[in-house]
């Protein structure tokens, strides 16, 4: 969990992106410093106490005082003044509907459920030692920064309460609410109190409201998100654009935002990659011309004209055109005039990801815009790929079709068939064979029915081989990441260029004598050939076997050199026998077992102390001292104990490690052939580098362990 939340807080630093949209930019003027909110707010808020604040609210306070940066460390120390069992963060979201921007582009619902919460804060004697702020966001997400933040926060103990406007200012998702109320917070000792609900999760006659409130706060979700997507479909039925972002070629109407007009400096560049590709120029050589002209990418192209457009890849815009980007616009019938919407659709309001929709179901409207491409190349363009998938089909149906046949003829020798059945499968299949002589799909996919239809009629054991066996041929040949053959290659994700960084591709090219020529397998770097060459220069492939080769070369090389007894008492123990495991586990025992000692003997003068002050013995003001310094003592203590506890991880961990490589390599005395197993047990990565003038090339192995 702790892991978890610390990949999405370190991710909300690097992706400031997505921040940007409620940054101080956004405020336009100081009006709002004026306002008895802001004054109110300012007085109740103590700075010396802040922990943490997010940016967004840091400038809008005008708060100076920065960050702990040891906050969300695993063993950060954060002051240690406050009061233990009165530390508590605030956190306040707000939703689309909460929206109410005034004075100076502020939202006013932001001082409000400020005040609200410190007032509570200041009333119940909580020390706010946590400020996260998040807008235009729902509840249902996971991926909420801010939130998860608070998760950490929570996790590493540097809180004791959490306070809310409201439980579905928390989450509106009885999944969450279960998961962090009702189960983690009560692991972390977190008390979350929920001000209009009236929800306190110390108060334990207060959990089936809570859950209720929850089911409640998620059937509202549900019934939003079904509203939305059915007004959304009758706007994309009736020709409107509701896109985020208009296809690359077109703009929103400045007049109308549910209408597309034609960019004319985009749609020139659509214009010359339909041109290009009608007249028998490839995906390859256009996006070299591309390139090599320097015109900017789609996704460049809308930072340029001031989008907030972000991809996913390259968050600032790719530089370089790629065949898929190619591909993606000639095969996009937008540039012919027709409005495509509703390609994909959300899996479900409290799931991110999107599903694919089928054609027939898609909302298409023709004419609603102007078309780009003229009818002509449109029509060349089109016919080519669907004669190139017609003919994929029938290459399919054909190979099929022959599989079956050739299973159907290999197993019936073994079976004894009626000569009535014989006769009619031999018919079927006479059929089937003639049908693949000509080019009908219609008739080859007919004919590849009855066939199979016929084949029901046979033994119950021979029908159940034969399908077996087709089966099998019909996953072998898919189009899956792995190979043709079902498995994946030993070098797959483990290849990179050494120029780029990409991965290398396995791909295959006929080789041998023409009349009974062989595939040889080759890898090259996949940047170089999707960026037309531009955006890498590591042009050379390498042959599988040569690569393979060096590797099971070298793997043999580190087993021989292990069993040289010399040299696995010079290079291999030798670094680890100044390494007495036993020894570093048993001093970080012996001090954890004595620091419990202290602890305990803290403990009982704390008991003392308080009977001390109750019979007058010591005063208020020294059972105040005395305390803050045990308090103080235990806080010091505690840390060392966490101190400990990893440096005891670290040493297991290590010791596993040296357990781990010598049983590695005490498994294998020589290796004759790679496989996939071996190279995830010893190589990390390869790097390949470019050729030189020489023709040498720069290999690099990284192993999983060093001898």
């Amino acid at each position: 969990m702790l892991e978890e939340q610390r990949k999405v807080v370190n991710s909300s630093f690097s992706n400031t992106e997505v921040l940007s949209d409620y940054s101080i930019d956004n405020v336009s003027n100081d009006d709002y410093l004026e306002t008895i909110e802001f004054k109110t707010i300012k007085k109740l808020l103590c700075e010396d106490n802040l922990e943490y604040m997010t940016d967004f609210l840091r400038n809008l306070l005008k708060v100076s005082k920065p960050n702990n940066p040891n906050c969300f460390k695993k063993n950060g120390i954060i002051h240690s003044y406050h009061t233990p069992g009165k530390r508590g963060i605030i956190y306040v979201r707000l939703s689309q509907e909460d929206l109410d921007r005034e004075k100076g582009n502020v939202s006013k619902s932001i001082l409000n459920q400020l005040l609200m919460l410190l007032t509570y804060c200041n009333n119940k004697e909580i020390e706010v030692v946590g400020i996260f702020y998040e807008e235009d966001i729902s509840g249902s997400d996971g991926s909420r920064q801010e939130w998860n933040k608070t998760l950490l926060f929570c996790e590493l103990g540097n809180t004791d309460i959490y306070v809310c406007k409201t439980q579905a200012r928390f989450a509106r998702s009885i999944e969450f609410v279960e998961k962090y109320l009702h189960k983690n917070f009560i692991q972390w000792n977190i008390r979350f109190l929920s001000i209009v609900d009236n929800i306190d999760t110390y108060n334990k006659g207060n959990k089936k409201s809570s859950q209720i409130t929850a089911m409640v706060d998620e059937w509202k979700i549900e019934e939003q998100s079904i509203n939305t997507k059915k007004t959304l479909r009758a706007k994309n039925d009736a020709g409107q654009w509701t896109g985020s972002f208009a296809p690359y070629g077109y703009i929103e109407d400045p007049d109308d935002m549910y209408h597309l007009i034609v960019d004319e400096e985009a749609a020139k560049v659509v214009r010359e990659i339909y041109s290009m590709y009608a007249n028998g120029i490839g995906y390859f050589k256009i996006c070299k011309y591309l390139n090599e002209n320097k015109i900017p990418t789609p996704s460049k192209y809308k930072k340029l004209q001031g989008l907030k457009y972000v991809c996913p890849y390259y968050p600032n815009g790719s530089e370089f055109w790629n065949i898929d980007s190619v591909r993606k616009i000639l095969l996009d019938e937008t540039y012919d005039g027709l409005l495509i919407q509703h390609r994909t659709e959300k899996i479900a309001y409290n799931i991110k990801g999107s599903k694919k929709i089928p054609k027939n179901e898609q909302s298409i409207v023709a004419c609603a815009h102007d078309r780009i491409v003229d009818p002509d190349i449109s029509r060349i363009v089109r016919k080519k790929f669907t004669d190139r998938r017609a003919k994929i089909d029938l290459e399919n149906a054909r190979k099929d079709s022959r599989q079956l046949i050739n299973a159907i003829q290999k197993n019936l020798k073994n079976y004894s068939v009626e000569e009535e059945k014989l006769m009619a499968l031999n018919n079927a299949i006479s059929d089937l064979e003639n049908s693949l002589i000509q080019t009908d799909l219609n008739d080859i996919s007919s004919k590849y029915d009855s066939l199979r239809e016929q084949t029901l009629f046979l033994n119950s054991d021979l029908y159940s081989t034969i399908m077996d066996q087709i089966d099998v041929m019909t996953t072998s040949n898919s189009r899956a990441r792995p190979g043709k053959n079902g498995e994946v290659h030993i070098f797959s994700r483990k290849v990179y260029c050494a120029v780029c960084g990409k991965t290398f591709q396995k791909n295959c090219c006929k080789s041998g004598p023409r009349k009974n020529p062989f595939m040889k397998p080759y890898l090259h770097c996949r940047n170089h050939r999707s960026g037309g060459g531009l955006t890498c220069d590591n042009k050379n492939y390498i042959r599988y076997e040569v690569l393979e080769e060096l590797v099971l070369n070298e793997i043999n090389k580190m087993i021989d050199k292990y069993y040289n007894l010399e040299k696995l008492e010079e290079n291999y123990y030798s670094k680890k026998a100044h390494i007495d495991y036993e020894k570093d586990m048993a001093i970080l025992q012996k001090e954890k077992i004595d620091i419990e000692k202290k602890l305990n003997k803290i403990n009982d003068r704390f008991a003392m102390l308080y009977d001390d002050k109750a019979d007058g013995i010591i005063s208020a003001t020294e059972f105040v001292m005395l305390k803050n310094k045990y308090q103080n003592d235990i806080n010091n203590f505690n840390l060392r104990i966490e101190a400990i506890n990893k440096e005891i991880y670290d040493i297991i961990d290590k010791e596993n490690n040296a357990t781990n490589e010598k049983s590695v390599l005490e498994k294998y005395t020589h290796i004759d052939k790679l496989d996939r197993l071996v190279i995830d047990e010893f190589i990390s990565k390869i790097l390949i580098g470019k050729k030189d003038e020489n023709n040498n090339r720069p290999i690099k192995i990284f192993w999983n362990f060093t001898i």
